[in-house]
């Protein structure tokens, strides 16, 4: 999750909005990257698409069965399919779909532990991992001068 942590704060730091990922297996980091959505510009381009993006280049593989993936926040529905398909084997995140709405993002409150249920899904949930230190984030964020949720 520190590893997040720090692809988010990159992010912030390049203007970007505070959402980190990392992508683990075996012990081995595949990858980690923050939100570009306002960089690329891309609606897609959330910090989970982009780390099993870049996971799935450096293997040559588009599944990443025993991977875990680190959220600084929970994924979005969208992050949460491309999880699914990308056959991550766990999820853990920090800040909840709540934090993120807080402060001004365009969440869909469904939750992943929801879409786990609705899908009949086999993926392994962990909240509230470090959730102080990703909150921390959108604050720091959220003082930024010019700051815009999307």
């Amino acid at each position: 999750m520190r590893l997040a942590l720090d692809a988010c704060v990159r992010g912030v730091e390049a203007g970007n909005s505070p959402f980190g990922a990392c992508i683990v297996r075996g012990g081995d980091v595949l990858a980690c990257e923050h939100n570009r959505v306002w960089q690329a510009p891309d609606a897609t381009a959330h910090a989970e698409v982009n780390a099993i993006r870049a996971a799935c280049a450096a293997l040559g593989d588009v599944h990443l069965e025993g991977a875990t993936i680190y959220s600084t926040t929970e994924p979005c529905p969208m992050c949460f399919t491309a999880i699914h398909w990308a056959r991550i084997t766990r999820i853990v995140y920090a800040a909840d779909i709540a934090d993120a709405e807080r402060f001004g993002f365009n969440e869909l409150p469904v939750s992943n532990a929801t879409l786990k249920q609705l899908g009949g899904l086999s993926v392994e949930i962990v909240k509230d991992f470090m959730k102080p230190d990703a909150v921390a984030l959108f604050e720091r964020w959220a003082q930024r001068a010019g700051h815009r949720p999307y």
